[in-house]
This record gives C-alpha cells, structure tokens and sequence, in this order.
C-alpha cells in the first residue's frame, strides 16, 4: 500500500516499534492513547504482511460505535480506506495481502476461540477498556497467540485506572513483568486535544483535586467511601418481560460517553440488563444502531438541557423525553438508587459497571465525606437518574417544552 505521513502524539513514538509481549497503555481522559494504538495497528495492517489482529471489547457490540469506528476513521485519514474491504455486517476488515481485523467481544469466548486468519495466525490483540475485563480473559486472549509469525506477538491494553484493587495493577504494576511495556500518558501528553475538553479537564484541579487527580492525570487511587454499597455484578436472570417494570434514561454525550440504560425494577429492586454507551457519535450515528437496545415503542427520560437532541430522536420515531428536573433532583434520584439493591450485568453493561464501582461520595477539603457523589465518569449513571425520574418524584417540576416537536 502507499506510503503516508502520520501525525503523531510524540509520546506514543516508541510504541511503534516496541516489540514486548505486553504493552499497558494507561492514564487519563483525553489522552489520546486510544487513537494512537489504532494509529499503530492501522500502520501495521497496511504495511507488514501476515499481520493479523483481533480488536475485543468486554461486548462485542460496543466495538461497532467504539473500535470499529475509530479504526475506520484512521483508514480514511490514512488516505487507504478505499483500499481495503469493510465488511459492516460482521466487523471485518481486509487488506489486499490477506491481513485482517476482526473485532470481538469476550461475551462470546468460544467464538474467538475458532477464530481463524487465511493468511497466517492471529498476530495482535488490542483491548479497548481493558479495565471491563477479567484476569481469566486476559489468560485466554494470551493463550491464543501461538505459532509461527513473522512478527512478534503482542497484546495492547488500554484503560483509565480507577481503583488501587483493580487486578491490573496487581498484575502489571505491582509485580512488573519483564516482557511488558507499560506507560501512562495524561491529556498534557495530547498536542491535538480540543480546547473546549481541555478547559474541562483543566476546571477539576480547583473544583475537585482529587478527581483531577485521578481522571485528568490517570493516577490510580481511591476517591473515597463507596456510593452504591447495594450493587452487586451479576449476570441478568431475567428477560424485559419478567420485570413489574422497565424505565430507559438517555445521557447526551460526544466527548463524554453517551449512554442509553435499561433497568428492569422487579419485587423493589433494580436490574440493569442493557445499555448503548459510546463516545465521540454524532446523534445521527448512534441512531443508526439504538434499535440494537431500544425499541421506538419504549419511552426514554433525556436530559433537558439539550432540546436539539431530544428533537433529531424524535425524528426519528423514539418516544425521547425530556427529564423534568427540579430543586434537589439529583439528589432524590441518587438516593433512589443507592436505597435499593441494584443488579447490574457487567456484560450487558460494561459502562455503567465501570461508573458504579468507581462512584464514590466526594470529600471536602478537611477530608469529610460530603452528601456529593461523584464517579470517574457519570454518564450512565446520569442516563439512569433519568430513568428513575418519575419513580422518585412524579411532580418534580413542570415538564421542560421542546420546540418545533
């Protein structure tokens, strides 16, 4: 294929061409680590044969508005997406001398276990929010590259580090291995970061040291006492219909994640069984793939503060809401969730798992702990304050009018 010229994160050169069993890309939001190993393996796909690379999110189908995206944006900014054959229906993607990306998720392991390649053996794995996954996964994702390569095999795991208990760290960090790379990178480190994200980054080190901390500069840690303590992480034993209930809640979201969550209320408690959590999709994209998780018959409490959002969903036929909000409204609903037992498929819900296990209530600057929750990200949790709004307080304020709909 042509040859291109690639800007870079100078960071991430050395990435390129480490050759480690391991390499650990972590640290925080708006770093650029994401883009920057698919730049890698878009590189490596187009202009070394016999590479073959498998892309595993937790869920396979986050892959499509996540990884398969992006690698398909750096393709075209590469100038060579028309080069090389997009297959939408299963996320594959070749190039003319055999290679191939294949995206997957570990919801399916035997699926990925009788993966094949036409031109040699899988030679790269790269997990996206490699936190969602298990340290069992990560044994079988290994176990798959074997055999005879023409390049090294290696494993590329990317991940914003929440909590010092995570299994990662104790694997990669805390007993360091010889054949891993490992590297944090924090937005300081992205010279094409937007101004408007990076102001937003910035806010946290007055408003929220310790969140600065964490979520700007990726440093592992605890924020403090957790906020759901009657969470569980638990496969869904029920289909929608078995529930007395079912709300869906919609967070808007481009830089941040957007987040579409069901939950099922079933004998007084909850159960969350199915989500759309994205980021850097324009509404018309992500409508394109919510009726993978939402039906147009099925009502859904969007936050109000952006009324050209909830219109375009109209549109498009989804019965989008607008959440009516009111003095202490947030806090009604958080109290609603963290009061009950909340079951949450990790599978079915990557995002919003990841945003529970790292909430925690916010401490003062004399180390209380306030009424405040906060978590490394809150946008499935926003999406399901929405749901539950009128569970919490039907009246809570008048309803917010969308004009023109």
């Amino acid at each position: 294929m042509k040859s291109v010229t690639i800007a870079r994160n100078p960071v991430y050169r050395h990435l390129w061409t480490d050759r480690s069993r391991f390499n650990v890309v972590y640290g925080g939001a708006g770093s650029g680590k994401s883009y920057a190993v698919a730049q890698r393996l878009v590189h490596r796909f187009a202009s070394e044969p016999g590479r073959n690379i498998l892309v595993i999110r937790k869920v396979g189908r986050t892959n499509r508005l996540s990884t398969f995206a992006l690698i398909k944006h750096v393709l075209s900014r590469f100038g060579i997406l028309d080069a090389v054959t997009v297959r939408e229906s299963d996320m594959t993607i070749t190039e003319p001398t055999g290679n191939m990306i294949v995206f997957e998720g570990l919801d399916d392991i035997e699926k990925i276990k009788s993966i094949t390649f036409p031109s040699g053996p899988l030679t790269d794995i790269w997990v996206e929010e490699a936190s969602e996954i298990s340290q069992e996964d990560l044994r079988q994702l290994n176990l798959r590259l074997r055999g005879r390569a023409p390049h090294p095999f290696q494993i590329t795991l990317t991940f914003n580090p929440i909590s010092v208990d995570h299994w990662l760290k104790a694997e990669f960090f805390d007993n360091p291995k010889p054949n891993a790379l490992t590297m944090r990178t924090t937005y300081l480190d992205n010279r094409f970061i937007d101004d408007d994200y990076r102001g937003e980054l910035e806010a946290l080190r007055v408003s929220d040291p310790t969140m600065y901390q964490v979520y700007a500069l990726g440093e592992w840690g605890q924020l403090g006492d957790a906020a759901f303590p009657l969470a569980v992480f638990e496969p869904c034993r029920y289909k929608p219909g078995d529930f007395d209930r079912v709300v869906y809640g919609m967070d808007f979201g481009f830089q941040h994640y957007h987040a579409i969550e069901a939950i099922g209320i079933k004998d007084g408690e909850l159960y969350s069984f199915r989500e759309m959590y994205c980021r850097q999709q324009t509404n018309p994209e992500i409508i394109a793939q919510a009726e993978q998780v939402l039906s147009k018959a099925q009502r859904v409490v969007a936050d109000s503060a952006e009324p050209k959002s909830i219109a375009e969903w109209r549109a498009a036929g989804y019965r989008v809401e607008a959440a009516k909000k009111g003095p202490d409204s947030v806090e009604a609903q958080f109290g609603y969730l963290r009061a009950r037992k909340w079951h949450i498929d990790p599978v079915a819900c990557p995002g919003l798992a990841a945003e529970v296990r790292g909430a925690v209530y916010k401490k003062d600057k004399s180390g209380r702990v306030t009424e405040e929750i906060v978590s490394f990200h809150d946008d499935a949790l926003a999406a399901c304050r929405y749901g539950v709004e009128e569970l919490v307080a039907p009246r809570i304020a008048r309803p917010v009018r969308i004009q023109g709909v």
